[in-house]
């Protein structure tokens, strides 16, 4: 059974949750255990594929070439597009970056390979629903396409269903990080949200990330909302702009920062102010 692994590279981290915050991932480990879930203790790793987009400015240069030096690896690169605006509370000027054609990309070769038989099975780190179509053709084609999430979070139901199967990155914590704190991370974003967006938009995105994770024993780490959280309505773009906006609500009152332990590290943690 061969297999092949397609990584969305903002998405797979975007989706890490914070359970997984910071964790170093040992990529050779993690192309090994993942075969092994769908092909078996038998399965040949045909290779990973790893789609990003990059500037001089995202600070990936050094994890990037760090993959492409390992076994089987091959890193694909796509331009990033930078947008300047001003806050509408501070007017301070603000900058947001975007991915150019990197889910494009990976669909075009995931069916260039399926069609020259080059998988028996796919796995894509990506829980994107614009993938779909990609999936029904690569199943027409005769092979089968297992989708790899953090714990089913920022996972399509549409994708699910298209999907051969899926699988549950959290199982194998144990198998592919190496103890050690992540030292680089995926900045660039592709989703663009609204930069008009509100102090109170923001608020209460952080009331129903507090309502998501509370509710399973969880916290809201800073780092995570600042940087990860995806919104399900009107939220500040992440990044730079949800970090200073995040410190307004805090010197309002509005929010109050905590220390909680996850994963037996301790981290700051935010939540609403409980008077509020």
């Amino acid at each position: 059974m061969r297999v092949a692994l397609f990584f969305d590279g903002n998405n797979f981290y975007r989706s890490m949750g914070p359970y997984v915050e910071g964790l170093e991932l040992d990529y050779d480990q993690l192309a090994i255990w993942a075969t092994r879930q769908v092909g078996g203790d038998s399965a040949e790793f045909m290779g990973a594929y790893y789609y990003t987009g990059f500037s001089a400015q995202s600070g990936l240069d050094r994890f990037l070439k760090g993959l492409e030096l390992r076994r089987g690896f091959f890193v694909r690169r796509e331009p990033v597009v930078e947008r300047i605006f001003h806050c509408p509370h501070c007017e301070v000027e603000l900058r947001q970056r975007a991915e150019k054609r990197v889910d494009t990309r990976l669909v075009a070769e995931m069916i260039k390979m399926a069609a020259i038989d080059a998988f028996d099975r796919a796995i894509v780190f990506s829980g994107d629903e614009d993938l779909v179509p990609a999936l029904d053709t690569v199943s027409e084609l005769g092979k089968q396409v297992y989708v790899a999430t953090w714990g089913g979070r920022s996972l399509s139901p549409n994708l699910r269903i298209h999907s051969f199967g899926t699988i549950d990155l959290l199982d194998g914590l144990d198998e592919f990080t190496t103890g050690r704190t992540r030292q680089t991370e995926e900045q660039v974003c592709d989703i663009q949200p609204d930069p008009e967006a509100t102090l109170e938009d923001l608020y209460l995105q952080l009331k129903e990330a507090w309502s998501y994770f509370a509710g399973r024993n969880g916290h809201v780490s800073r780092w995570y909302f600042e940087n990860r959280w995806k919104p399900s309505g009107p939220c500040p773009p992440p990044g730079l702009i949800r970090q200073h906006l995040l410190d307004l609500l805090i010197q309002k009152g509005k929010v109050e920062v905590f220390e909680a332990t996850v994963n037996g590290r301790a981290v700051l943690a935010i939540r609403p102010a409980p008077n509020l």
